[in-house]
C-alpha cells in the first residue's frame, strides 16, 4: 500500500481507502455552504439598497405645478420645453403619486382638471441670513428685471432674505438665491399636531433651483435649549430627479449695487424639490411635546428658492438670529449678545446687552410673533428690566435690534 504524504508510517493500517473520497466530498460541501453565505449577504445588501432607494424615492417630488404664464406643469418624467423666465408660484407638486396643492391657487388646478388633496403650505419666514460671498448669487427669471437678456439699471434689490420669501405665500419659484452663505438658522414653532404624524402628508418642502452640489444641509427639530429632538435628516439635493428648467440671471450677491456677468446672464438651470413627513425627521408621540424649534444648518452651496412647511401640521411663528457657520458675525449680520435672567421668571426680568448707544429697541413677543412689551434701552446701559407679572404663563422671544443686527433670546414665564 502506498504511503500516502504526510502521514506518519505508523498510521497505515488504519488508513481509510475512501478518504480521498472523503475529502472530495467534504471539499464540494464547504464551497456549496462559502457560496451559499455569499449568496445571502448580496440578498441582505440587496435589500437594504433597495430599501434606501425606495425610502429616497418616497422623499422625491416629481411633477410641479406653477401659475407661470396662467398655468405650467412640469414633471421628471417629461419635462415642459417651455422655460418660466419670471416669477411664478409654486400652485402644486406630485409626492408619493398624489398630487397636493398649496393653498396659492386651488382654483387653477380645478379649472384644468387636476385631482389634488387641499394642501396649506408657507415659506420658512427668513429675515436675515450671513454676510453673502463672492459665490453667492440671486437668482432672478430673465426677465424679472426687465431685460430679458442683461442687467436692468438699476440693478434689483440686494435682499436675500426678500428672494427667500416672496411670492404668494412665498412660493415664488422665480426668485432664489444661489449658494446660499453657511450658517444656521432657527425658527420657533407651534401647535404641532399629532395626529398628523406618519399621515403621508409632507410637512417639509425643499426647493433647489441651480446646479447641486453634494454638501448637504442639515434639518432638524430641538427643544427649547436647541438640543435635538428625534434625529437630523442630511440632505443632497443633487441625488433627486429634474423636474423642469428655468432660464434665470444670477446677479453678485456680494456687491451693492449687485453686478450681472456674461457667464450668468440668461442661463438654464435645474429645479429639483424634496418633501418629507414628520416622521422622517423621528419625531413621534412621545417627544413632539419636547419641540421648540426648528433648525437649518446650511452647508453654503445649496441653491434654495424657499423651504416650505405645511401649516396645517405645525405653524412657524418667527424666525431666531442667525448664526454664521464660521463663529464669527460679519457687516450688517453681526448680532448681539444678550442673556436674560432669570430665566424662568414669573414677575421681573433683565435682559443684559452690549452697551447701549440708543439706537436699539427690545421687544418680547409671543411665540406667534404678536408684540407684547418693548422699550429702548437707555443710552449708556448694559442691562433693561422688565415687568412681566401681566404675561400669561409660557415661552416668549426678546429680541434686541438696532435696524442692522439682532439678537434673539428665548424667555420662559412661569
Amino acid at each position: 500500500m502506498p504511503i500516502e504524504k504526510g502521514v506518519p508510517e505508523q498510521f497505515v493500517p488504519f488508513m481509510n481507502p475512501f478518504r480521498t473520497k472523503q475529502r472530495v466530498i467534504v471539499k464540494t460541501v464547504s464551497i456549496a455552504y462559502r457560496e451559499q453565505f455569499l449568496y445571502r449577504r448580496v440578498l441582505i445588501t440587496l435589500l437594504l439598497l433597495t430599501a434606501l432607494i425606495t425610502s429616497l424615492t418616497a422623499q422625491t417630488v416629481t411633477e410641479i405645478v406653477t401659475d407661470y404664464n396662467g398655468y405650467w406643469k412640469s414633471e421628471h418624467s417629461a419635462n415642459n420645453a417651455v422655460k418660466p423666465q419670471n416669477s411664478h408660484n409654486l400652485v402644486a407638486f406630485k409626492y408619493n403619486g398624489t398630487r397636493y396643492s398649496t393653498g396659492v391657487n386651488d382654483a387653477l388646478l380645478t379649472s384644468h382638471g387636476d385631482a389634488f388633496v387641499a394642501g396649506d403650505y408657507k415659506a420658512l419666514p427668513v429675515h436675515s441670513v450671513s454676510a453673502p460671498n463672492t459665490n453667492t448669487k440671486i437668482g432672478l427669471g430673465a426677465s424679472y428685471d426687465g431685460v430679458p437678456n442683461g442687467a436692468s439699471n438699476p440693478k434689483p434689490a440686494n435682499n436675500i432674505p426678500l428672494y427667500l420669501t416672496d411670492g404668494i405665500k412665498g412660493l415664488n419659484l422665480g426668485t432664489g438665491v444661489a449658494n446660499l452663505p453657511a450658517g444656521e438658522i432657527m425658527f420657533a414653532v407651534t401647535n404641532m399636531q399629532t395626529q398628523l404624524i406618519g399621515d403621508g402628508i409632507p410637512d417639509l418642502l425643499i426647493t433647489q433651483i441651480a446646479d447641486p452640489s453634494s454638501a448637504q444641509d442639515s434639518y432638524e427639530f430641538t427643544d427649547a435649549n436647541g438640543i435635538r429632538v428625534g434625529n437630523k435628516v442630511d440632505i443632497n439635493l443633487s441625488t433627486l430627479p429634474v423636474l423642469g428648467k428655468w432660464t434665470a440671471d444670477f446677479y453678485d450677491a456680494s456687491t451693492t449695487p449687485m453686478t450681472l456677468a456674461s457667464g450668468f446672464t440668461a442661463t438654464d438651470r435645474d429645479l429639483r424639490l424634496w418633501a418629507a413627513d414628520f416622521s422622517a425627521f423621528g419625531i413621534n408621540a412621545s417627544n413632539i411635546n419636547r419641540v421648540v424649534y426648528f433648525r437649518i444648518r446650511l452647508s453654503g452651496e445649496s441653491d434654495v428658492a424657499f423651504v416650505a412647511y405645511n401649516n396645517k401640521t405645525f405653524n412657524v411663528a418667527s424666525t431666531l438670529a442667525l448664526a454664521p457657520s464660521s463663529g464669527r458675525n460679519t457687516a450688517s449680520n453681526e448680532m448681539m449678545e444678550i442673556k436674560a435672567y432669570p430665566n424662568p421668571a414669573s414677575q421681573h426680568i433683565t435682559i443684559k446687552h452690549e452697551r447701549a448707544t440708543g439706537n436699539e429697541q427690545l421687544t418680547i413677543r409671543s411665540t406667534q410673533g404678536i408684540v407684547m412689551l418693548q422699550q429702548k434701552p437707555a443710552r449708556g446701559s448694559t442691562q433693561t428690566a422688565f415687568n412681566i407679572q401681566q404675561l400669561p404663563k409660557g415661552t416668549y422671544l426678546a429680541t434686541l435690534t438696532d435696524g442692522q443686527k439682532q439678537y434673539t433670546e428665548i424667555l420662559v414665564k412661569n
